[in-house]
């Protein structure tokens, strides 16, 4: 008899990854408070429609110096990255949102400087062969499902598709603190 592919992981070693993805999807983001957040970060919930999706902690700083009610004005496409590893499967929720909105305001150049060509001032849109439109991955939180509650041990692909779509429709049926404290109190 052989072992099953479960029976032989190791804890934390991944043994696959997939990423799946959503169409445009209205976000809201607002912060929350909870002693677990360290200092010098800010706590950051994605909420759809009245439903938190996901939450997670990013330097207060950076926080502070980007629109997020801008950033998150439309709709927004998520791509959940998710790999297997000994307790399950887990992964990353992200939502892609325009790169331009993340980046840090430009400091003023030193006087010298502005004699001098700049050469992201001398490239085109023709040179690149890249779209005007970049965008970023804006990391929401981190998605679990134990072993135990796997739908689908053998594939997977539909087991993150699962969980992604889990989250999204409110089906779940644990809270997110509860796999919170799985991840903190093993």
């Amino acid at each position: 008899m052989t072992d099953a592919p479960e029976d032989n992981f190791e804890a934390g070693t991944p043994a696959g990854d997939v990423t799946v993805s959503t169409t445009p999807v209205p976000l809201t983001l607002r912060p929350f408070a909870d002693e677990r957040v360290p200092e010098g970060q800010t706590g950051i919930s994605a909420f759809l429609g009245d439903r938190m999706i996901a939450r997670n902690t990013f330097p207060t700083e950076f926080i502070e110096r980007i629109p997020l009610d801008k950033v998150f004005e439309t709709p927004v496409p998520l791509v959940f990255h998710a790999t297997e590893t000994g307790p399950g499967i887990q992964g990353t929720l992200y939502a892609v949102v325009p790169a331009d909105l993340l980046e840090a305001e430009e400091e003023e150049p030193e006087p010298w400087a502005a004699s001098l060509p700049r050469y992201e001032d001398a490239i085109t849109e023709e040179d690149t062969g890249e779209s005007a439109d970049i965008h970023a991955m804006f990391p929401l939180g981190v998605l679990v499902r134990m072993r135990r509650d796997r739908k689908y041990p053998g594939d997977l692909a539909r087991e993150a598709g699962d969980l992604l779509h889990t989250v999204l429709t409110g089906r779940t049926h644990e809270p997110i603190d509860r796999v919170l404290d799985d991840l903190l109190n093993p």
